[in-house]
């Protein structure tokens, strides 16, 4: 049971390092390439582009199931909304910059989305 549950804990973070990889360079990029964007803006077009890595990460490599795609995009955006929040704190009260900001807001839901994952979506 325990290896169990840590060969998931492994794979989810194989899967959710490379979402964020890709959520990070499609952030980095959009504001590269329009420096007149918020840093809102470009992270909901990283989220968008690593929506599908995630979900189809985890259905098949992680938790190994079928369906959960209404459930993990529900969670999927609560956590994007959490990381939205985190990022608007980030750069409107603390000043920080926005690909930085963006990077930190990152790493702030991983744990709340592998519980909903593992207990809600792909139970």
């Amino acid at each position: 049971m325990i290896k169990h549950e840590l060969g998931i804990v492994l794979r989810f973070g194989g899967v959710g390092g490379v979402a964020t990889l890709v959520h990070l360079a499609v952030a980095w990029v959009a504001l590269a390439l329009y420096p007149q964007w918020s840093p809102l803006v470009a992270n909901l077009v990283a989220f968008i582009a690593a929506f599908p890595v995630s979900f189809f990460g985890h259905r098949y490599l992680t938790f190994r199931t079928e369906g959960g795609a209404g459930r993990f995009l529900m969670l999927a955006a609560g956590g994007f909304c959490l990381n939205n929040g985190v990022l608007a704190v980030l750069i409107t009260t603390l000043a920080v910059d926005g690909f930085v900001a963006i990077v930190l807001s990152t790493f702030t839901v991983p744990v709340l989305i592998y519980a909903g994952s593992r207990l809600w979506v792909f139970r």
